[in-house]
């Protein structure tokens, strides 16, 4: 038998403690067994440790220098485990990827009231799929991605996710459209309305836009798939109309609820269990979700729906 760090430890709470017994205790052994193996130990050392009697044990010649050497080598690994822990820091970047600018806003004063010497990178990519691939490369630290409640994205367990926001739904038309001056829309009344969704490769929004138009007793007519600078015109136009979250403030636009809020949209912040920087996620989580709240609370179409229908559950479990 080998003497090992565990061995010495027992030699020495022996010797603190004066008695088996004791030491036993705090090791969190038995008695039986801390004797067993204090038999083995001075049977590789050639000799006892201590003398036993009925007040405790002192120790043996031997027992002083062996307790004295174990003194120093535990001291040492100890002295070891401390001064490396001090020098473990985080990484000198953070990297996030972010699709939304409010909730960027948000992450990023998070980062810097949490990791104030660290550099804050951004990463550009609009489609979930690709900020998942990031993060899932160790090429991102954090994402927000945002997914259809209904339609939610599977994601890989080795994640983990804070709900940062869930927002209705909204209808965004031009303002010159005949349906501009209602107040609550229902989904049937744009039956006949030529659609514009996000690219396909982006989100899951044209699987959202099927299911909910479907409920609502018709096949949606998409005609366009186009990005945020392109679906802005078509839409002011009056070419198309598009779901929205509540927080677009184009002018020559407006955003109409939806009655029953078939759309919900719910933000995640996401990290990877073993990121070094995992262990801020809530504290991060709290930040984004902050700013994304404050920015819907600026938009007084959302604050009039929110005074008819109350806030929606960001905490709803993910099934």
């Amino acid at each position: 038998m080998e003497i090992e760090t565990r061995h010495l430890r027992m030699v020495k709470a022996v010797a603190d403690e004066g008695s088996i017994t004791r030491a036993a205790s705090t090791l969190g052994t038995t008695q039986p067994a801390l004797t067993r193996q204090l038999r083995r130990i001075e049977d590789n050392l050639g000799g006892p440790l201590f003398e036993r009697s009925h007040a405790g044990v002192e120790q043996t010649p031997l027992g002083r220098l062996v307790v004295g050497r174990a003194t120093a080598v535990l001291s040492v690994l100890d002295t070891l485990k401390t001064d490396a822990s001090s020098l473990r820091t985080a990484p000198a970047q953070v990297r996030i990827g972010v699709r939304f600018g409010n909730a960027l806003v948000g992450l990023i004063r998070g980062l810097r009231a949490t990791l104030p010497s660290t550099e804050i990178v951004t990463e550009s990519e609009t489609r979930i799929d690709g900020l998942l691939d990031l993060l899932g490369s160790h090429r991102i630290d954090f994402a927000v991605i945002h997914e259809y409640v209904g339609n939610e994205i599977p994601l890989d367990p080795r994640l983990l996710v804070r709900p940062v926001g869930c927002e209705p739904g909204f209808v965004l038309m031009s303002a010159d459209h005949p349906l501009a001056d209602r107040g609550e829309l229902e989904l049937a009344d744009l039956a006949d309305e030529t659609w514009l969704l996000s690219p396909l490769d982006v989100d899951r929004e044209a699987d959202c836009m099927t299911r909910i138009c479907w409920d609502a007793g018709f096949t949606p007519k998409i005609g366009h798939y186009l990005s945020d600078g392109l679906s802005v015109e078509l839409i002011r136009a009056g070419e198309a109309i598009a779901l929205s979250t509540p927080t677009n403030r184009d002018s020559g636009m407006v955003l109409k609820p939806v009655a029953g809020t078939p759309m919900q949209v719910r933000r995640l912040l996401l990290t990877e269990r073993d990121n070094p920087f995992a262990e801020h996620l809530d504290k991060l989580a709290r930040f984004t979700a902050d700013v994304l709240t404050e920015t819907l609370e600026r938009q007084p179409v959302y604050r009039s729906w929110l005074d008819r229908h109350g806030p929606l559950a960001t905490t709803r479990p993910r099934p």
